[in-house]
């Protein structure tokens, strides 16, 4: 019979820094992935200033200043804290290199879950493994979040991955095509994302795809030989622990309804799980410290939500774009 003091389901940000966290315990920690290649995933890997909060492991590219396309005008933001961007893979990996120095980390690929119980899974290929405790960071479509049965708040992200790069980041905010949703097109090292992130109970997804090409189309970055892909984002918190399971990341709901960032929740869920785990007196400081932010963007978006006119929403982010200019609301805001 396998037993572990830990169980970890998904090698993503959250679930890979709580493995590093948990590295060179006493603990007998299992760490399962249900992909082949880790990294990978249908995210454009914008970091915002709450990147500082954290010890990143791979290298970023980095933007001062970003653009806001409002309808047809555009507006230039300086920015105190760089945007950085980092490849999902890059990530990955780093994060990985780290947690294979760790003997007491045993680390499978390959592996889905098929059921979970109080105190064990049966995974696809017929183990049944027992645990003392679970680490559900296996995203917005958790096996782990629907087994505690917890309900779930929906937005999805669609981007083009485009074999070229680009050199702006640019945001588009079009209340007529997207609602209180928003385009973006982030640069990488060799490639470029362009996507929408939007609430699908506003728009469907084929409008916000059509709503994608023609902002594209228009802006003049030519997406013909592009992959388009597209995921759910959860951003409905309900906590992290839950008698001896967890939930970090987007499993969680740590991703912010407002932008789609998720992957600084994630590293802090991770983080502080498997401190809380090592020691029971740790207080989950850095989830603490960081989910303000998204409570704060999450409330903004209400506003915006509550006034569907479209002159009304497009006055709206005239003054967010006003706001977003200065210092201050930058750090509040958390950009």
């Amino acid at each position: 019979m396998e037993q572990y003091d830990v169980i970890i389901i998904g090698a993503g940000p959250a679930g890979l820094k709580c493995a590093e966290i948990l590295g060179g315990s006493e603990l007998k920690v299992l760490l399962l992935e249900k992909n082949e290649i880790i990294g990978p995933k249908v995210c454009a890997g914008g970091l915002s200033a709450l990147n500082t909060l954290l010890n990143l492991p791979a290298e970023c590219l980095s933007f001062e200043k970003q653009k806001i396309i409002l309808n047809n005008s555009k507006y230039d933001i300086n920015l105190v804290n760089p945007v950085k961007i980092i490849s999902r893979f890059d990530l990955g990996q780093s994060q990985l290199d780290e947690v294979k120095k760790f003997s007491n980390i045993i680390f499978k690929k390959g592996v889905r879950i098929e059921k979970i119980h109080n105190e064990f899974i049966l995974t696809d290929k017929s183990e049944k493994i027992y645990f003392k405790k679970l680490v559900g960071a296996d995203g917005s479509s958790s096996i782990t979040r629907s087994f505690l049965k917890l309900e779930n708040k929906i937005y999805i992200g669609i981007q083009y991955i485009i074999p070229k790069t680009h050199y702006e980041l640019v945001y588009f905010l079009n209340p007529k095509l997207l609602k209180t949703g928003y385009g973006w097109i982030f640069p990488h090292k060799k490639f470029t994302s362009a996507g929408v992130y939007f609430n699908p109970k506003l728009i469907s997804p084929k409008k916000a795809k059509s709503s994608l090409d023609k902002l594209l189309n228009v802006y003049g970055l030519d997406f013909a030989s592009a992959k388009l892909e597209g995921a759910l984002v959860n951003t409905l918190f309900k906590g992290l622990k839950f008698g001896n399971i967890f939930l970090a990341g987007d499993a969680a709901g740590l991703a912010s309804a407002n932008t789609g960032e998720g992957i600084s929740y994630a590293i802090a869920s991770g983080h502080d799980i498997g401190k809380y785990i090592l020691d029971k007196s740790y207080k989950f400081d850095k989830i603490k410290e960081i989910i303000k932010y998204k409570k704060r963007q999450e409330f903004i978006l209400k506003i915006f939500d509550k006034f569907p006119v479209l002159f009304v929403q497009t006055l709206m982010f005239k003054i967010f774009i006003k706001l977003i200019k200065q210092p201050k609301f930058q750090k509040f805001y958390g950009v």
